[in-house]
């Protein structure tokens, strides 16, 4: 039975993140249709949206993506089409294999051999609550890209672990380590640093069978983060900046110190506590312990659902309160161990990223990095009250009751997710967008279609519905010149176009006593909030709308 245990864990994942996976997340962002697009714009010209050729960095709508999971999209979209399920599914087959790489990790580990117990309960558990955890199965569900490192850090220190033992390791271990710096702007940083400190903390180790595969492995390194800079050059920058906490800090420092000033201190003093340094060392050191707290892990969860999250709940579950904290407990009592070093600076560093951007902490996307090292530490703590309830006289009674409860906590996590969600997290993953654009792509081709840049950046949704020819995009897109107007994002221009689509403000008075024209034009903007009423009512809400104009 033993031996089935590990493919039915592994199947039981892949089918909670594939089943209805295009329909669930409810909705579709902007960054998903971004990556739908810019795989099929290379599929059919060898360059992306903007017109460039293969790059190392996906503009997008000025966001400036990282590109490897564009570039994973393109053989998914070669045999499926432009559609929501293939711009999904390499999310949720790299989550499920995820799984079974945290599997052949902890069996490199040893964590739970060091530590008094047999390895291969922690080799079960493990994976079992990655397969079965809310964060990794939302997370890996949509186009979202901070998921690919859960897959790719795991597999790159799983090699980098056997490279100990075997050197010609090191380079399948370099190669994925590479990528994942590609991957997500979390891994930019997590990723080398985390290398960084394995290399002292092993360097015995690695310098005792120094030869010529560490210096492959090395080279590989080097010439993957030459490409990483030049793509730093080209544009990726711009977003770190963008939500770094120290753009904000210097405005908050100088508000904090006028009223400090205001107030009665001596202007000197004032600016040696309140600076820029201070607001965000302030700042940082709040987001930090967010990413610790059972607030996000147990009942308030992540502070937005644009990553298709549930709002209101934890990214744990319960159950694993106690455990994890037991978990926390041994690897502090046991941190003299090499393996356990490592699971602990990997849960240190993740969070770093996410502490240091914009905003009140609690960001699931920019912290999932954080897995699956955290499904160790639960599992490890897991393994210690299997190993108590086996020593106590009620074990029987013990292990059915702990069963029927992670039962019942998993079955209503599955509940709210698969039935109640998509009304729960519809209007952050703007339901209705795709949707309206897709409708008007259906049954109004021809006509001029006027949209609301209300609908966030619409273009983007616009051209995945009509799976609108690339060569012709990128004949458009030279026009949008939102860079040189000193914008960050393309709908901020005031009006811009796509073919017979245009993208501007809608004000109904314009066509007041303008019958001709608003019969000729297809109007699209926002109405409502929530999964029901957020729908886009196409021409009859408008007319609707006009009429009312008309008659005041």
């Amino acid at each position: 039975m033993q031996k089935y245990i590990l493919p039915i864990i592994i199947i039981l994942g892949f089918l909670l993140r594939i089943v209805l996976l295009d329909k669930i997340p409810a909705g579709f962002t902007p960054d998903e249709a971004s990556f739908g697009y810019d795989a099929y714009s290379i599929i059919k010209t060898g360059r992306d949206q903007w017109g460039k050729t293969f790059p190392l960095v996906f503009e997008s709508f000025g966001d400036y993506k990282s590109p490897l999971y564009t570039y994973l999209t393109i053989p998914s979209v070669w045999l499926f089409g432009l559609n929501k399920f293939s711009v999904r599914l390499p999310n949720a087959i790299l989550g499920t294999a995820a799984i079974y790489v945290l599997y052949l990790l902890i069996k490199e580990l040893k964590i739970g051999d060091s530590l008094g117990f047999r390895n291969s309960k922690l080799e079960t558990l493990a994976p079992a609550l990655l397969a079965a955890s809310p964060w990794h199965i939302m997370m890996s569900r949509g186009a979202f890209e901070a998921n690919l490192t859960t897959f790719l850090l795991p597999l790159s220190l799983l090699f980098f672990l056997k490279g100990l033992k075997c050197p010609k390791y090191l380079i399948l271990s370099a190669l994925p380590l590479s990528l994942n710096v590609f991957s997500y702007h979390s891994a930019k940083f997590v990723t080398p640093v985390l290398f960084i400190v394995l290399g002292l903390i092993f360097r015995k180790e690695l310098l005792k069978s120094w030869g010529i595969w560490h210096r492959i492995s090395i080279g590989i390194l080097l010439l993957f983060t030459g490409i990483f800079i030049i793509g730093l050059s080209g544009g990726s920058s711009t977003r770190i900046l963008d939500v770094s906490i120290f753009k904000t800090s210097l405005l908050e420092a100088s508000s904090e110190r006028i009223k400090a000033i205001n107030g009665g201190m001596n202007p000197t003093l004032a600016r040696v506590i309140y600076n820029k340094y201070q607001a965000g060392i302030r700042h940082f050191a709040g987001n930090y312990i967010t990413y610790f707290s059972p607030q996000f892990y147990f009942s308030q969860g992540p502070a937005e659902s644009t990553y298709g999250m549930i709002p209101g709940r934890g990214v744990l579950y319960w159950f694993e309160l106690p455990i994890l904290i037991i978990g926390f407990i041994y690897l502090a009592k046991n941190i003299s161990s090499k393996f356990v070093m490592t699971v602990v600076f990997w849960l240190l560093l993740a969070p770093i990223p996410a502490a240091l951007s914009i905003g009140p902490g609690y960001a699931a996307n920019r912290a999932v990095i954080m897995l699956p090292a955290l499904q160790i530490a639960s599992a490890l703590g897991l393994c210690y009250l299997i190993v108590w309830i086996d020593s106590i006289k009620y074990k029987k009674t013990v292990f059915a009751t702990l069963g029927v409860m992670i039962f019942s906590f998993f079955s209503y996590f599955a509940l709210d997710y698969f039935m109640l969600s998509p009304q729960k997290s519809a209007q952050g993953m703007l339901y209705g967008n795709y949707e309206a654009l897709k409708y008007v792509s259906e049954n109004y081709s021809g006509r001029q279609i006027i949209v609301s840049r209300r609908l966030s950046e619409p273009h983007m949704y616009t051209a995945f519905a009509n799976k609108w020819d690339p060569a012709e995009y990128q004949e458009n897109s030279k026009h949008w010149n939102y860079k040189d107007m000193k914008l960050g994002w393309v709908d901020q221009m005031p009006e811009y176009r796509l073919g017979n689509y245009v993208f501007k403000n809608i004000n109904l008075n314009e066509y007041v006593n303008k019958g001709d024209i608003f019969r000729l034009h297809i109007f699209i903007s926002k109405r409502g909030r929530g999964y029901r009423d957020s729908r886009y009512e196409l021409s009859k809400i408008c007319r609707e709308e006009l009429k009312k104009v008309c008659l005041k």
